[in-house]
Parts: C-alpha cells; structure tokens; sequence
C-alpha cells in the first residue's frame, strides 16, 4: 500500500489480507470498499464496508460521508486505516480523493492528482469520477 496522508493508506485487496504488511503499517483500521472481499482479521482490527462494484451505473457518493467520518474517526483515535477495493485502481481511490476534497477542501483535480502522483495506477471509472465533481460542487 501507499502512504496517502501519514494516517491513510490507498491499496489492493491483497494487503488487506497479509498481517504483516498491516503490522509493519501500524494500521488499525480497515476500509473495505468491495461486496466480497473478506475482512480477514475482524478479531483486531476496525473496518467499515462499502459493498458496490466498480460500475459505470454503482452509487458510490452515497457513501462519501460514511467513509469521510470512519477516516476522520480512525484519525481522531491516532490510528491509520487501509483503504482497498480489488485492485487499489477504482473504488478505494475515489474514496480516497473524497476524503481529499471534504477534509482538506482540495478540488477533485487537486485531490486526483495527488493521489495519482502517491499511487500512478489509480484510475476511477468515469461514474465515479462525476460523482466526485458533484460532491465537490454540494
């Protein structure tokens, strides 16, 4: 995974299921942004689910303000939190940019471009990306 902001982390859904990448991290909480992935170690660590697909027709700004508040929950407690769908590519990078735009008020460029440059793979479907211009413009 990559170091988004020192307690936000962007990666793939094999990260999330390897304990010693999670523990070289210090990550204590898990965002996981897929409907089938499993949350591997719910004995000790925090996740939050967000089950939509990569989709052209999935609502995922429904969900915005969800994983915007267990980010800045997870924060507040001095954690760090894993954001991953699949691949790291889609889903867990519009999530993160989400984040991007409502913490730190960047625009969705801003945010994309920054994301892109932690983790140059990301590339968030088009839906999604709409989705974010209007939660920036809400």
């Amino acid at each position: 995974p990559v170091e988004i902001l020192p307690f936000l982390y962007l990666g793939c859904a094999e990260h999330s299921s390897s304990k010693s990448v999670l523990e070289e991290l210090n990550i204590t909480a898990i965002l996981n942004v897929t409907k089938n992935c499993p949350n591997y170690f719910e004995d000790s660590l925090d996740y939050k689910n967000i089950p939509i697909d990569d989709s052209l027709n999935a609502d995922i700004q429904k969900w915005f303000d969800d994983a915007v508040g267990f980010i800045a929950k997870v924060r507040s407690l001095h954690g760090k939190v894993l954001v991953h769908c699949v691949g790291g590519v889609s889903r867990s990078a519009t999530i993160c940019i989400a984040y991007l735009v409502h913490a730190y008020s960047y625009s969705v460029n801003q945010a994309y471009d920054y994301v892109k440059k932690k983790r140059p793979i990301i590339s968030p479907n088009l839906n999604f990306m709409g989705q974010l211009m209007a939660y920036q413009s809400r």
